[in-house]
């Protein structure tokens, strides 16, 4: 079965977030790999932001097929070093469900970040 989930996610109100509650915030929303990321980049602000679109799509995706609601930081972008990002899901994820293939594609401008998710999801265990 083919699921898929869109998030469009406005970049300051990411910023006000990680301003105003810091490491609460970002540790609470994106897993370890994400902050050390964005944080190398540039626009930090825009990274996370096309991150934390990426997670609603995912969680758009997959919430009528886990047994559970995920943290999260059950799901996560992971990025080549082209800068291509992958989709990774926590253990947890997998083993409740049987996910043949993810795909992400994410983009951004000056004021919103996007994020289109594509899950392949089997039989459920």
């Amino acid at each position: 079965m083919i699921e898929t989930g869109i998030d469009i996610v406005e970049i300051p109100r990411i910023e006000t977030l990680i301003t105003r509650h810091g490491d609460a915030f970002l540790t609470k929303i994106f897993h370890p790999d994400e902050i050390s990321y964005c944080e190398s980049r540039g626009q930090k602000y825009e990274h996370y932001a096309a991150r934390f679109a990426a997670k609603e799509a995912c969680r758009k995706a997959l919430l009528s097929h886990l047994t559970f609601t995920p943290s999260w930081t059950d799901t996560y972008i992971v990025s080549d070093k082209t800068g291509k990002p992958f989709l990774k899901v926590s253990k947890k994820i997998q083993d409740d469900l049987s996910i043949h293939h993810l795909s992400v594609s994410l983009s951004h401008t000056k004021n919103l970040a996007i994020a289109f998710v594509l899950i392949d999801i089997g039989e459920t265990r």
